[in-house]
């Protein structure tokens, strides 16, 4: 009888009859190969307590296909702002017509957040080559020059203006339980000190989570059962991480900002590009390139690759 009703229990609710924390049991599974392998019991995924074991340091992971590209512009008043925009549009068709997404965004600058699910391939002097987003753009780091005419110059004088490219891998931000290794976190039951009725304060209703890795700690105590407060208690847990990783990531990449771009002066220039000549030149590998290219975006027959 009493085994029935436990049955039922177990299958209609989700959840054991008592659960002081996370349950989360293993069960050894038989592959194709005669291997047995520690998996977490199907029945729990289902549960919205259910946590995917994870690597902590895959929460926030970085993708070689995923970068963010900054253009901000350096010497020369709105012409140089003129040439960062071109920057931004010239690069922003590159990867549009490579099968990549790209998202324009404007934060701390102008930015370019670039995504391709795989590898790219591109052709350059009739040879095709396999290559990462990031190992293709990361040489583009630096002070790009033109010499032109602007639009607004009324005697025809020639400007020299300048604008900065900084690279950087774009970080996967999204944070949630299934990103947490359940072995990390440390789950204790209270008996609740809060006002709510008569059970309330006679079972442990109260529920404090210790985030193991950063010594964050989260105790919820508000609601009237332990799994509602083991919810709230996790909803806390995973926004003071997230906060933590973004201020961490921030940090982070403002000391790369700093270290790729660090004055925005002529001197400084890996490329300028020369309008009035019609070519580049390319002071890294030391060569002349059509300007063509650029105003086509044809940019693997520029980038050092």
């Amino acid at each position: 009888m009493y085994s029935k009703l436990l049955l039922f229990y177990v299958v209609f609710c989700g959840l054991p009859a008592r659960a002081p924390s996370f349950c989360l049991y293993q069960t050894r599974h038989l592959t194709k190969r005669g291997k047995t392998t520690n998996k977490l019991t199907p029945f729990f995924k289902g549960n919205p307590f259910y946590l995917c074991a994870k690597k902590e340091e895959n929460i926030f992971k970085e993708d070689k296909n995923c970068i963010r590209i900054e253009f901000r512009p350096g010497v020369g008043g709105e012409e140089a702002l003129s040439w960062s925009d071109q920057l931004l549009n010239t690069y922003k068709t590159f990867a549009e017509k490579n099968g990549c997404t790209v998202e324009k965004v404007k934060d701390v600058s102008d930015s370019l957040i670039v995504r391709s699910c795989r590898n790219i391939t591109i052709n350059k002097d009739g040879k095709e080559i396999e290559t990462s987003l990031y190992d293709l753009f990361k040489d583009e780091c630096g002070i790009h020059q033109v010499k032109r005419i602007p639009k607004n110059e009324a005697k025809g004088r020639i400007h020299s203006s300048t604008a900065t490219i900084a690279i950087f891998l774009h970080t996967n931000e999204k944070i949630g339980q299934e990103s947490i290794d359940p072995k990390d976190l440390k789950v204790t039951t209270f008996r609740s000190s809060k006002p709510g009725g008569q059970n309330v304060n006679k079972i442990e209703s109260g529920v404090t989570i210790l985030y193991l890795p950063m010594g964050i700690k989260t105790t919820c105590q508000e609601e009237r059962t332990q799994e509602l407060n083991k919810r709230k208690a996790m909803k806390r847990l995973i926004r003071k991480i997230t906060e933590i990783r973004n201020n961490t990531r921030e940090n982070k990449l403002q000391r790369e900002r700093s270290k790729q771009v660090q004055q925005s002066n002529r001197s400084n220039r890996i490329r300028t590009y020369n309008f009035f000549r019609r070519y580049i030149t390319d002071y890294v590998t030391n060569r002349k390139i059509n300007l063509d290219h650029f105003e086509k975006a044809k940019l693997e027959n520029i980038f050092n690759i």
